[in-house]
């Protein structure tokens, strides 16, 4: 089943709660936590704002462009090009800690089990104490370039554009798995139960491989490069592609159950919102499309090219675009 999107139809503009500008690009997502947004940019800025109103409540600036930020325990942390990881007091933003990096990172940092753990394009990811940013062990991955870390709970995972997706031992570092080795990969697996999901960057492929072993289940074709991580809910597994389709594709065999073109290319992972799935472009469309069957619901129009995930929190989806803007919308059906 494919649709196509039309944007000559009128942009519901009144779902737009307010807008924040801040003091550079943002090319990540923000954060929310406890009534307050979080945002990294490009240039440095880390920004704290009001969920509810958008009035802001600190802004401090670091050296060098900045990885979305991660909140946890009244932290905010986010990695720089130029390998450190800055920490924030998420209440006033006072500096916490800072911690050298042996390179860059490009990675957002993830949290677990009270430790930050911080992933460089040199290969090397390292577990801070996430009281005081000390070291407490680090390990090498096989691939350099890593550009996304996640934790599952049980597992580090990890993609870098050198090639391949990578589960680790998050406390002995040891690898569990290796996927697709000599393939750039852009977004970390998501795990459900026993699979996890990877998209593909060189060959525009999502694919389904075990969680425990990594050996691929099944493979499916996009027109272009998924460059984030797939989004599984529902037994749906949805994934943004360069050729400007939102894809929806069956988990358990990885079938074609419907396919949206948005006219432009989709960089980041798609959004779950209830029943509707949140997808932008760098075009500076927002699109929310029906989970079941791909058809659009409404869309609005950002500032500028999103190239980041859009995040909800309490019916309000945070949309941050290139040109430095963060659009709230409502996500209430009802009157706004």
């Amino acid at each position: 089943m494919t649709h196509s999107t039309d944007r000559r139809a009128t942009p519901d503009d009144s779902r737009i709660r307010f807008r924040f500008r801040a003091d550079g690009p943002a090319e990540t997502a923000p954060a929310v936590r406890d009534g307050t947004v979080y945002l990294a940019c490009a240039n440095g800025c880390v920004h704290a704002f009001g969920a509810d109103d958008g009035a802001e409540k600190w802004s401090r600036r670091a050296s060098g462009r900045l990885t979305a930020p991660t909140v946890s325990a009244g932290v905010v942390c986010a990695g720089t090009d130029g390998g450190a990881v800055v920490a924030f007091d998420a209440a006033t933003g006072d500096r916490r800690w800072e911690f050298a990096a042996d390179g860059g990172v490009q990675a957002s940092p993830t949290v677990a089990d009270g430790e930050v753990f911080v992933a460089a394009d040199d290969g090397r990811i390292t577990a801070l104490h996430g009281e005081d940013g000390s070291r407490r062990r680090s390990f090498r991955n096989a691939a350099r370039a890593l550009c996304s870390l996640a934790h599952d709970g049980r597992r580090l995972l990890l993609a870098s554009l050198d090639g391949g997706a990578y589960a680790r031992d998050p406390t002995d570092g040891r690898e569990r798995w290796r996927f697709a080795p000599s393939v750039a990969v852009g977004g970390a697996p998501a795990v459900t139960d026993d699979t996890a999901y990877v998209g593909t960057v060189d060959d525009g492929r999502v694919c389904a491989v075990s969680a425990t072993t990594g050996r691929e289940r099944w493979r499916a074709e996009t027109g272009g490069a998924v460059w984030a991580s797939p989004t599984v809910a529902d037994g749906t597994v949805f994934a943004g592609s360069g050729d400007g389709f939102v894809y929806a594709f069956d988990a358990e065999d990885g079938s074609v159950v419907w396919r949206t073109d948005l006219g432009a290319r989709v960089w980041s992972s798609p959004t779950v919102a209830g029943d509707a799935l949140l997808a932008a472009t760098d075009a500076g469309d927002v699109w929310a499309l029906d989970g079941d069957d791909g058809t659009v619901l409404w869309w609005c129009r950002a500032t500028d090219a999103v190239v980041a995930p859009v995040v909800v929190a309490d019916a309000t989806a945070y949309v941050a675009d290139r040109g430095g803007t963060v659009t709230a919308l409502s996500l209430d059906a009802g009157p706004r």
